[in-house]
């Protein structure tokens, strides 16, 4: 049973999100189904493979989109180049995910993704190809929700899309420690000792730096998903 490796979700209280089962070019399956029997028939039938025999729990932190990104850019780099499918066809479907993850997405991009995917599965000589896109299609399956969240509302709802987060800071919580200024590597954050700091977004890298150094007994540093503001080279 899936639920057997569940487990290693409840660590830092996080909630049991999804397990990418079969390798890099496996399937993602959502928490729902975590009392599904982990055989070549069922796994096959939900969209993943038994392939390496690994799997990978994620939490709520991770955002799905991202993750078939990250998945599809290991399968891309290691196609052969043979098929014109897989060659081309996973190259293309990268790009699209990254411009989604990037917050540049549109509603028409998920059928292209979808149509792109059974051509490369059709078309590709061997087991690469064929299972390349399941990442990609199995968390359109069952995480289309954020796929849309991307794209319509320009937010990722796990926060982890770096273009689509902005980093700010409370100033009710705010004690002017000054820690996250000295530790800001572009000088972004500006304020008086123990007086609220403030964010200059259009300094801001969103490296996270000022989000992991907020002392925890004040985590005055906020991670707002849905400003889709650009992030600096």
């Amino acid at each position: 049973m899936l639920s057997s490796v569940s487990v290693a979700a409840s660590w830092n209280d996080k909630k049991f999100k999804a397990v990418q089962a079969g390798g890099p070019s496996g399937g993602c399956i959502p928490a729902e189904y975590m009392d599904l029997p982990v055989d070549y028939e069922n796994l096959t039938k939900a969209g993943a493979i038994l392939g390496s025999g690994g799997m990978i729990v994620v939490d709520e932190d991770t955002c799905m989109v991202d993750l078939a990104r990250y998945f599809l850019t290991f399968v891309q780099s290691e196609s052969c180049g043979k098929c014109p499918p897989c060659r081309l066809g996973t190259k293309q479907m990268l790009n699209i995910l990254t411009g989604i993850c990037n917050g540049k997405g549109k509603m028409e991009d998920l059928a292209l993704l979808e149509a792109l995917a059974q051509d490369i599965k059709n078309g590709s000589l061997c087991a690469l190809g064929q299972t390349a896109p399941n990442p990609v299609l199995t968390t359109m399956r069952y995480f289309r929700n954020e796929y849309e969240a991307h794209i319509l509302e320009k937010r990722c709802p796990a926060g982890a899309c770096t273009a689509l987060v902005t980093y700010e800071i409370d100033a009710k919580k705010c004690i002017g420690c000054g820690t996250c200024a000295k530790n800001c590597p572009v000088n972004a954050i500006t304020g008086e000792k123990k007086s609220p700091h403030k964010i200059d977004q259009t300094l801001c890298i969103k490296c996270g730096t000022c989000f992991d150094v907020c002392p925890k007994k004040v985590q005055a540093v906020k991670k707002v998903s849905g400003a889709a503001i650009p992030v600096h080279a």
